[in-house]
């Protein structure tokens, strides 16, 4: 995407806006990983910051914003992908200026975590009653 203005072009790759999405999802509580697949980078012992998300920008500035995720089990799935959107399109558009049309979620999984880590990282909030 490249906006015109006096002093020069302004390009933001969408690789920065995915970037972006992934870092936001790390702060919702309940989302346990991104991405689907294993990539090479990942076999080769690196992580991809923007696995898992793919962006799409059209001419106008708007944007789409497809994310891969897993979710612990435990929580309701459709609270923690509704505020997965609200802080993807929030961080996108406060650092972008770019306006999200779209944050699709595709939950392709559920992570069970055990015990210890569970009861040290705050149990109980946003979970599904059980």
């Amino acid at each position: 995407m490249t906006l015109e203005k006096q002093l020069g072009d302004i390009r933001i790759e969408n690789s920065v806006v995915a970037t972006i999405a992934a870092i936001a999802a790390q702060e919702v509580e309940g989302v346990a990983s991104m991405g689907g697949k294993f990539s090479l980078s990942e076999m080769l012992g690196r992580k991809d910051a923007d696995r898992g998300v793919k962006v799409e920008i059209e001419e106008n500035s708007r944007v789409t914003i497809y994310v891969d995720v897993k979710i612990e089990y435990g929580y309701n799935m459709y609270d923690a992908a509704h505020e997965l959107q609200r802080k993807i399109k929030n961080s996108v558009e406060q650092m972008t200026g770019l306006a999200v049309e779209k944050v699709n979620i595709i939950i392709n999984g559920i992570i069970l975590r055990d015990k210890k880590e569970k009861s040290s990282s705050g149990e109980g909030k946003g979970k599904a009653s059980r």
